[in-house]
């Protein structure tokens, strides 16, 4: 499905506010907030095998998932790269 270049986006990301065309689990969410929690989603599932495990405590799994979740994607989609001062473009 093609959209024209004037056409506006019916949603807008739940994380960023950018324009999108696109829900996940009825969520709208930009590709790159949609890469983000994909890799929230493996973080959280190898933290929940480990406190399963008994590796790691329940209370410091909570705290990791909120600040894992924070960085991935909130931090990290808002903030600039630290490398973008490094990138040439042609």
């Amino acid at each position: 499905m093609s959209r024209e270049a004037g056409e506006l986006l019916p949603w807008h990301c739940l994380f960023c506010r950018m324009r999108v065309g696109v829900k996940l689990f009825r969520i709208p969410v930009c590709a790159i907030c949609r890469d983000q929690l994909h890799d929230f989603v493996w973080a959280s599932a190898i933290q929940g095998v480990l406190a399963l495990v008994g590796v790691i405590g329940g209370f410091q799994f909570a705290i990791e998932e909120v600040a894992l979740f924070a960085i991935l994607v909130l931090v990290k989609h808002r903030l600039p790269s630290l490398l973008d001062r490094f990138v040439q473009n042609a």
